[in-house]
This record gives structure tokens, sequence and C-alpha cells, in this order.
């Protein structure tokens, strides 16, 4: 009987299995070539698609896999030293460089804070003027009393210092013990900042905001102030004073806002972790202009002073009168909380 001949599809099948071997499909289903192979070679075959790759053979799958082009996508990973980079924001430590909260601390200057120990001294004889940003790396500066005042509570003394309008000074110790500080800091163009710095004898006064727009502020950041027969810090024109961790002993007032000048204006004064030393009275304000004294965080070493003194001031040159004082919500504002006695 003759042999019945196989379909030339069915040869050519018969043919591929005698030369390359069949197997049956994961699963028992008759499946494809692709489904026959193994799971990572599908997932590289898939790759090799997505990439452009045709229905090669399994070396194009395989290939496919150990291009590894998606292993090395995990360079976008070792992107990850980009998060490392949040070393930035450990590079933090440059703000608590003793300006705000030395060291990240939340509490204000001890009442045993002595002043700092100067890296060199210099001394001058005119005024210097700051514009931009200066940084004196701990100096003591010293006025030549012949010239800028012996830094007692004689009236006209001139400033060591004079801020231009946006200006930085930072870091610099004003006056001290046989060193003239004369008139001190001043500041009369706008608003300015003033970070740990210090005073070690005050003159006339310690600093004098002056200047004639309402909105100008002064930002008083760290630092401190020794021995200040009268003010430390002196409030002419219009605006905000804004003080923080600062230190203050032996003072008659720590912020005075002018009582008796020609021209008056209502005038602001925030403090914040202030910390006071055989200190009078801690901020005057004249209440009959609007003045306000915002005080938060506040550590009075010692008894004696008092917190708030308000006064009807004028614009004549008498001497203001007493109009109370402590908390009252509308020019003296704080809570008996805020102020402590350690």
């Amino acid at each position: 009987m003759p042999r019945a001949l196989l379909p030339t599809a069915s040869l050519t099948t018969a043919l591929a299995c005698f030369l390359l071997g069949c197997g049956e499909a994961p699963g028992g289903s008759s499946g494809d070539g692709d489904a026959a192979l193994a799971p990572a070679d599908v997932s590289a075959l898939d790759e090799a698609r997505s990439t452009g790759g045709t229905g090669g053979s399994g070396e194009v799958s395989g290939n496919g896999g150990s291009g590894g082009a998606t292993g090395s996508g995990n360079a976008t990973g070792s992107g990850q030293t980009s998060g490392k980079g949040g070393a930035t924001a450990a590079g933090g430590a440059v703000g608590t460089g003793g300006v705000a909260g030395p060291g990240g601390a939340t509490a204000g200057p001890g009442c045993d804070t002595t002043l700092p120990t100067p890296n060199g001294r210099i001394t001058v004889s005119s005024t210097i003027l700051i514009s931009g940003t200066r940084d004196y790396n701990m100096q003591q500066v010293c006025a030549d009393p012949n010239a800028l005042g012996a830094g007692d509570q004689s009236e006209n003394q001139k400033a060591v210092f004079m801020l231009a309008a946006n200006a930085v000074l930072r870091n610099v110790i004003v006056g001290g013990p046989g060193c003239s500080a004369a008139d001190g800091v001043h500041c009369e163009s706008g608003s300015c900042t003033l970070e740990n710095v210090w005073f070690g004898d005050v003159g006339e006064d310690a600093v004098s905001f002056k200047g004639n727009d309402p909105a100008q502020v002064m930002t008083i950041t760290g630092g401190g102030a020794f021995s200040a027969s009268d003010k430390v810090l002196q409030h002419n024109g219009p605006g905000t004073i804004r003080v923080s961790y600062f230190y203050v002993n032996s003072a008659g007032k720590l912020y005075r806002s002018c009582g008796n000048c020609s021209t008056q204006y209502a005038r602001h004064v925030v403090l914040d972790h202030v910390t006071a030393k055989s200190v009078k009275t801690l901020v005057g304000i004249n209440s009959n202009y609007g003045d306000t004294a915002t005080l938060t965080n506040i550590v009075l070493c010692g008894s004696g002073t008092t917190v708030c003194q308000r006064y009807t001031g004028n614009d004549t040159g008498a001497e203001p009168t007493s109009a109370g004082s402590g908390p009252d919500g509308a020019n003296c504002i704080y809570a008996n909380a805020d102020v402590k006695n350690p």
C-alpha cells in the first residue's frame, strides 16, 4: 500500500522539530515560540520589542536582556547622590553660626553671658560707612576719642558705623573697657541689619535708628550690650526695630522711642528671646503716638525691672510724662507668661 504523503506545511514543521526540537509550551498550550521562552527571556524580548526590536530569534531576545540599558538606568537612581545633597541642609549649620539661636538652641542668652574675646583691635578716627554686607570676624573697633567722642554721655558724639539702606553689619565688637564706642551704630537711610554685634561699654547710645520711611525695619539678631548709663537702642525715625537673641547687662533702658523729638511717629519694637540683667526699664514707648512693644520669651535676671513703660510723648522737647506700665493689649503687648525670672 502506498505511503500517504505529509502536507508540505507538516513536512516543514516536522523537519524544524527534528532540527531544533519541539517542546510543549508552558501550561500545556501549544503557544508560539515566545511562549516557550523563560520569563526572563520574555521580559528581555518585550524590552527589545519596546526599543524597536522585531520578533527576532532567541538570540535577539537574549541580547535585549544583556543590553542592561534598563540596569544602567539605575544611574538615575544613583542620582540619589543628589539626595545626599541634603547635606546642604546640614549646611544650615552656617546659619547657626551663633547669630540666631547659637547651636540651634531655642533659649535666649544666659544671665551670665560675657563680652566675647576680641579677635584683634582697630582704632578709627572717622565714621565707617557700611553698604552691602561687612563682616569683621569678631574684631573690636574703637573710636578715637578726640575725633569721634569719648564714649561717655556727652551729646553730639559721632557714630563709629553708619549703615546705608539695606546694609548688614556682623560679627564685631564696638567699644569696651579702654575702648571708646562713641555714639555706636547709626542707621539713617532705611532698613538695616545687625548680626552678632556687641557693645562693650555703651556711650551715649549703642544704636540709633532714624530715617523717614514708616515701612523701614532694623533687624538685630544676636549680640549684646554692656554698661549703658542711659539707653541701648534709640528709635527716632518711624518703622520697626526687631530684636532677637540679644543680651543686655547694666542699662537704664534697652529700648526707647524718642519721647520729645520735633517730628514724632508711631514706632514699633518687637523683642524675642532677649535676656536682661540689671536693667531699669526694658522698653519705653509713647502710647499717645500709637507706639507698640510686642514681647515674647523675655528673661529678667534679678528683680526691679519695669518691662514696658508707657509715656505721653511730645514734639516740644519737654520731658515726657508717665502714662502707666505693664501689659495692656494695645501698646504693651505681652502676657505675664512671656516674661520669666530664672
